[in-house]
């Protein structure tokens, strides 16, 4: 009945809307009611509906019209006939596509999904390379006497068409890397969905500024389409540059430069510092992009960082050369690192240790919206190791696994969970250096404490639950739980922190304010903390 309603809130005449609705207008388009609601309904299937006006009524300047609506028995379809004719009328696409045709005999019939239905078979003709495809038959032949309907539909193929020459504008890059990005080849089947798909690539690489990516039917040889892609590549050099300030790392500043072209085959550096009362480091990365420049990369990596969490400090150098790929959702990272690191842990005396080992993580992120998700879903598995036969001064095995869930049971909240749980094995606790430790607090780990003031531990267990609650527009109340800790002891001696918080939803992911208490420290103290960015 909804259509039927559209119909009426549109059944005054098109000079008439802008006009102030005099008792007439109204009369009128009430009387003409019945008519409106009958076709409305049609499209569904009803052909005798009986439509009796009842009433109409008027309140101030409310008025109410009043109809009874017997809709009649609904058509059925007795009759489906589809054909293909044509040079494609073998293709193995447009026959499944007639076999899985969603309509079938016995349904009611309805004009809005027999019209989504015909569309798709013609869809799938084009997506295969027939641009010439056309319905020579389109027919549906309703009997009002025995309430059925009979479809026929003939699609003409035409000739098939396939992907010609690629070239590009000028620009900075060389065509072979170019051609990396192209996923079809010459003469494959002519598909608009794989060059839509193409200039999404192109423009989310990060290497272009603007892409469009234009196919010349006009100038097909041998029904072979050409097609042109058009660049513009931002600027070769980008400055970064960011100050803030968090309630347990204090002022922070991170200044950095990102050479965006090194050369002509997508290679790119980037060069980053960073000072933070808790964290000061410079970091050279250099890029490195693979077969698929958009799913597979090797990075280059040089970082000295000093490192000065509550119950310690350190400071290393860590040579690193990584390998990145990404199938579907899961992402994959292989790394090999040179790590040599000077620490101290409380008050033990001072060490030195040296590891060569190699570093597996796994992570997927599934997410409605990125920036605010209702229904998001993360999970990031590491895992690493070394041997004191290879470069290095001890052995070690490390594992860790964190996830993250939010959903929301009503339109006006959100729940989200999380937890963390990391485990090693060392023959020397002494000579595992202090930034392969687990140390929990924090933001993201244990509210209430400062970061990374728990621990370190060979051990790391964090959880933690949120609820949010919209209070005005983008705004949402929040309360919490976390605990966790990083010790020496599996279970030993979890921290807790509760408390609440203000979220706002902004374009550039959430700004959130809490006041965390720690309950595991005599006094219950509280801490004001705050973050801005994505929850992934």
């Amino acid at each position: 009945m909804e259509n039927a309603q559209k119909a009426l809130a549109n059944c005054l005449p098109e000079d008439k809307k802008h006009h102030h609705l005099t008792p007439e207008i109204i009369r009128e388009c009430y009387n003409a009611g019945p008519s409106h609601i009958q076709t409305a309904l049609q499209p569904y299937g009803y052909f005798h509906t009986q439509v009796q006006s009842t009433g109409l009524t008027r309140s101030g300047q409310q008025w109410s019209a009043h109809y009874t609506i017997t809709p009649g028995h609904r058509l059925h379809i007795t009759q489906i006939t589809l054909r293909l004719e044509g040079p494609g009328k073998e293709d193995p696409a447009l026959l499944t596509q007639l076999a899985t045709f969603p309509l079938k005999q016995g349904d009611v019939f309805n004009a809005i999904d027999y019209e989504n239905a015909r569309d798709l078979l013609l869809q799938v003709a084009n997506q295969n390379g027939w641009l010439e495809a056309a319905f020579s038959q389109k027919e549906v032949r309703i009997n009002l006497t025995d309430n059925t309907a009979a479809l026929l539909l003939t699609l003409q193929t035409g000739h098939q068409f396939y992907f010609g020459a690629v070239d590009f504008s000028p620009n900075p890059f060389n065509p072979a890397f170019l051609q990396r990005f192209v996923l079809f080849h010459p003469d494959e089947p002519f598909s608009s969905e794989k060059l839509l798909k193409l200039q999404e690539n192109l423009g989310s690489s990060g290497y272009f500024q603007e892409v469009i990516v234009t196919p010349n039917t006009e100038k097909a040889v041998h029904y072979k389409v050409p097609v042109h892609i058009q660049l513009t590549p931002p600027r070769g050099k980008r400055y970064l540059m960011g100050v803030g300030y968090g309630t347990f790392t204090g002022p922070r500043a991170t200044l950095g430069v990102d050479y965006r072209r090194v050369g002509d085959s997508g290679q790119h550096f980037t060069l980053q510092a960073r000072v933070s009362s808790v964290l000061k480091g410079l970091s050279a990365k250099y890029f490195i992009p693979g077969k698929n420049p958009l799913t597979d990369q090797y990075i280059l990596g040089a970082e000295v960082q000093k490192f000065v969490p509550d119950n310690g400090h350190s400071l290393s150098e860590n040579l690193s050369i990584s390998r990145v790929m990404t199938f579907e959702e899961w992402q994959h990272t292989l790394s090999l690192h040179f790590l040599n690191e000077r620490y101290q842990v409380d008050d033990t005396p001072s060490e030195s240790s040296r590891l060569f080992y190699p570093d597996y993580a796994l992570g997927w992120v599934s997410a409605d919206n990125m920036l605010n998700p209702r229904s998001a879903k993360s999970v990031h598995l590491g895992i690493r190791g070394a041997s004191a036969n290879i470069l290095s001064f001890t052995n070690f095995i490390q594992g860790d696994i964190k996830a993250k869930q939010i959903f929301s049971p009503t339109e006006a909240s959100r729940i989200i969970l999380r937890g963390g749980f990391g485990y090693t094995v060392v023959n020397d606790l002494s000579r595992l250096p202090l930034t392969l430790r687990y140390f929990a607090g924090g933001m993201d780990s244990v509210r209430g404490y400062p970061y990374s003031s728990i621990g370190p531990g060979r051990y790391l267990e964090t959880a933690g639950v949120e609820v949010q609650h919209r209070l005005i527009g983008d705004l949402s109340g929040a309360i919490f739980y976390d605990l966790g800790t990083a010790t020496d002891h599996l279970n030993d001696n979890l921290m807790k922190g509760a408390g609440i918080g203000v979220i706002y939803h902004s374009v550039i992911g959430s700004v959130r304010l809490y006041v965390a208490r720690a309950l595991s420290k005599p006094g219950d103290p509280f801490r004001i903390e705050f973050s801005l960015g994505p929850d992934f």
